[in-house]
């Protein structure tokens, strides 16, 4: 990357160089040459100090920079792993409550609307362990991503248990009207899911803006 301080440096320093030869000449004219040069030398390492110093600055800052840089790539690689555990997390909920994972065939804890051992739970453990580390790269003590894992890690939960409800009380219910308030329970989960999975999406949008 071009240096943004080199135009500013060679510029102070080529000032400096003319006003220290305009004002040797001057010297040399007035006075003698031993004291224009005492002058010339003196003037020389004053500005060969300041060149060092500028320069010692300049690479300062550009290790900063650097450094910068560096951290933003890396909370940028984070950010975008999250998004892809997401996406996971999506795929895995719409096969397990709406596709070929809702079938006979399922293991004692599924039948039973637990989540442990499911490809649903394997994928939200991964989102987990991924939102703990964009924390970290973010420097957020208060655990946001991982929260925001969390709560779909809940409705998930919640969800399973519901459907565990309707499949169980289908057939005992169905005479008696009591699945209509079973099916706006899960409506409600449903629709607390799409719109807790849009909101974390849109904030790993505006994360990823700001790094950028």
């Amino acid at each position: 990357m071009k240096d943004p301080y080199a135009v500013g440096f060679w510029c102070a320093v080529v000032a400096l160089s003319l006003l220290t030869v305009g004002y040797f000449y001057g010297v040399k004219e007035i006075y003698q040459l031993d004291q224009a040069l005492v002058f010339l030398y003196a003037a020389g390492g004053v500005i060969g100090a300041l060149a060092l110093t500028a320069l010692a600055w300049i690479a300062w800052q550009q290790l900063r920079v650097s450094r910068r840089q560096l951290a933003q790539g890396r909370t940028l690689v984070a950010i975008w792993n999250t998004k892809v555990a997401l996406r996971r997390v999506e795929t895995v909920f719409d096969r397990y409550f709406w596709g070929s994972y809702w079938q006979p065939g399922r293991t004692f804890q599924e039948v039973m609307g637990e989540l442990e051992g499911t490809p649903l739970e394997q994928s939200l453990e991964a989102l987990k362990r991924q939102c703990c580390e964009l924390d970290r790269e973010t420097h957020d003590h208060r655990r946001h991503w991982l929260d925001n894992a969390r709560e779909l890690s809940t409705v998930a939960t919640a969800m399973a248990r519901e459907r565990y409800q309707l499949d169980l009380c289908d057939s005992q219910q169905s005479g008696r009207g009591g699945a209509a308030v079973l099916n706006r329970d899960l409506e409600v989960l449903v629709y607390t899911w799409s719109a807790r999975l849009r909101s974390f999406d849109h904030q790993l949008d505006e994360l990823e803006t700001e790094y950028r």
